[in-house]
């Protein structure tokens, strides 16, 4: 209950909702009471033609006693005036307006409802999407995607669907129990107290069936997150799984999944459902019975139950049927809501790797250096990175090139704090950049990857992201400068038409170009290119790499295994192997030395170095 009480958090700003949904419901219950009351003098008007008139006002009565007399007064009078039809149309006329008035009050109470529970919704949902946005990427390294789109989706869900129809139960059904109840012993007490003895009995009974219900919603949502993971992640790998014809072995997977979720969804369902035909056997056996203890009392002359009043009686109980099964099912119901909050808030209280320290202050430019000094990093207990140490300029361009694995694209990582140092530090302008606001760095740098990420919306929007507060002109301008704008003016829609999930409606040239149009956008000082020609053909390759010396005209920049003859040109060239930096120095120099990057120069024909 400890977690189902935090939810009470998203509900504080909404807490005027209660008072208002609390006299709905109040009014509801009223007037619904006061349709069956009046029953009686309906069904005294049709059948009970031998009933003594009331002829004098009734006094030194109180509660619910004097409003009886006191309507039954006004009744007779008017069956004395008008007579009995017209007395039975003033009922009728009465109970109509209450019945409007009540089904009205219960409608606003509903919404009421609805209104906080949307609300709620929409906080838990903020706050897992803000968590995912917060949390470093060696969280989301090592968390599935499909794990993580089943709790802002379907865990969410359940937590209105379950947890928070509990409010409803919790808040008006005691409440529609009680006045019932009260109302049913001022008719009878004797068959009231015969009504107490048999509902906890039947209690008793549904709450030993859904027992088990929490073990079985745990394994019914795991199995479906995982029917979400594998369906994600075959519709990510859709060329791979045609490309191997491997659709039958991907089907029997998730036919395996499903088998598996089917089979606990049936025990799961059978033991909530079986709450239903016990609750409505014992409702039934129990409304037997009253009209067995009912009928003896009218009919011997042992009380002063009527048979109008006991027919009102008998359709006042059926009235807390309904309420006391929601209170039974309830814990199965919170069961699983208790299972789907433990998913969002493992989510949400994810502790966060990369945070800003309290020491943390603003930077606003990049005036003089970034230096690293002796960085080293592993991950997993992997040593990526052992002591690397170099400094670069601004206005400078530094290529960092070697083996896949030795740890380039990590450097750019951590430049950008992605991730942070295992040991050493990276220095901009001489402070540590665990010092800046990560806003602040990321904010100063550019990065254009090999893998470029469109977003399944506009190209503008796409470029747009570079600069948000940019103007139309200010995106067209870019994109002409990275050699994107003639393409994108012979889309069907230009640059209002939508590239496709990661950008599938274009080609690898043309999503680096529109990335490289976002960097010239973004107008940031430090610039990283990783790999950003590697995968291109030699047409785009020119378009993108005459793109990227604009991009890169007044801009520190840093290289990872570009064009030789970029690298060529750079101001200085990092050697990695195996997360060390083994040679440093500019093209001529380093060719001069013979050493690694000479041997890397002559084991490729080509002018490239994209493989290194």
């Amino acid at each position: 209950m400890k977690i189902l009480w935090r939810l009470r958090i998203y509900g504080k700003p909404w807490s005027h909702f209660f008072p208002e949904y609390i006299i709905y419901s109040l009014l509801g219950i009223v007037f619904g009471l006061l349709n069956f009351t009046l029953l009686i003098p309906i069904l005294q008007l049709l059948f009970d033609q031998n009933t003594n008139p009331v002829t004098q006002k009734p006094s030194g009565l109180s509660g619910l006693a004097y409003i009886q007399a006191y309507f039954n007064y006004c009744l007779w009078q008017i069956i004395g005036t008008y007579g009995r039809f017209t007395a039975l149309l003033t009922v009728c006329c009465i109970v109509g307006l209450s019945i409007l008035i009540g089904n009205t009050a219960r409608y606003l109470a509903i919404r009421t409802l609805l209104r906080l529970k949307l609300k709620v919704m929409q906080g838990i949902r903020n706050d897992i999407y803000g968590s995912l946005l917060q949390q470093s990427l060696s969280y989301h390294n090592n968390q599935r995607r499909g794990d993580l789109l089943s709790v802002i989706g379907g865990e969410v869900q359940e937590v209105e669907v379950s947890a928070l129809n509990a409010v409803q139960v919790l808040l008006r059904d005691p409440i529609v129990v009680i006045a019932y109840l009260f109302v049913l012993f001022y008719i009878s007490p004797v068959l009231t107290l015969f009504t107490l003895i048999f509902l906890p009995v039947t209690g008793i009974c549904i709450s030993m069936i859904t027992r088990k219900l929490k073990k079985l919603s745990f394994f019914s949502q795991q199995d479906l997150s995982q029917m979400i993971i594998h369906t994600d992640e075959t519709i990510s790998g859709m060329r791979q799984i045609h490309s191997y014809t491997a659709e039958a072995y991907m089907l029997s997977r998730f036919k395996a999944f499903n088998s598996r979720f089917s089979g606990v969804s049936k025990k799961l369902f059978s033991r909530k459902e079986m709450a239903t035909p016990i609750g409505e056997i014992s409702g039934v056996f129990a409304a037997l019975v009253l009209i067995a203890i009912g009928g003896y009392l009218i009919l011997n002359g042992k009380s002063a139950l009527t048979g109008p009043s006991f027919i009102a009686y008998l359709a006042m109980y059926t009235q807390i049927i309904q309420p006391l099964k929601n209170i039974s099912q309830m814990s199965s119901n919170v069961q699983r809501g208790i299972v789907a909050c433990e998913k969002i808030f493992r989510v949400i209280d994810a502790e966060r790797m990369i945070t800003n320290s309290k020491e943390a202050k603003g930077k606003a430019s990049f005036q003089h250096d970034i230096t690293f000094a002796d960085v080293s990093f592993s991950y997993s207990e992997r040593n990526v990175l052992n002591k690397i140490s170099f400094r670069l300029q601004r206005g400078q361009t530094i290529a960092l090139v070697g083996p896949s694995g030795s740890g380039k694209s990590t450097l750019a990582d951590l430049m950008m704090r992605f991730y942070d140092v295992s040991n050493g530090s990276i220095l901009i302008d001489g402070v540590d950049i665990r010092d800046i606001r990560i806003e602040d760095i990321r904010h100063m740098t550019a990065m254009v990857s090999q893998d470029t990420f469109l977003f399944n919306d506009t190209v503008y929007n796409n470029i747009a992201l570079g600069n948000l507060q940019a103007s139309r002109e200010q995106v067209v301008e870019a994109a002409k400068a990275a050699n994107a704008h003639e393409f994108i003016r012979r889309l069907d829609n230009g640059y209002e038409t939508t590239t496709g999930d990661r950008g599938v409606k274009l080609s690898g040239g043309q999503r680096q170009r529109i990335a490289i149009a976002r960097a010239i956008l973004k107008n940031a000082p430090i610039l990283i290119l990783d790999e950003a020609t590697s995968a291109l053909d030699n047409e785009s390759e020119l378009l993108v790499q005459e793109a990227l010396n604009k991009l890169m005209k007044d801009r520190t920049t840093i290289i990872i295994a570009h064009r030789l003859s970029t690298v060529r040109q750079a101001d200085s060239i990092l050697v990695l192997d195996h997360g060390k930096l083994i040679e440093q120095g500019n093209h001529l120099e380093l060719i001069n030395q013979k050493g690694q990057y000479w041997k890397m120069i002559h084991a490729h024909s080509s002018d490239t170095l994209s493989d290194l």
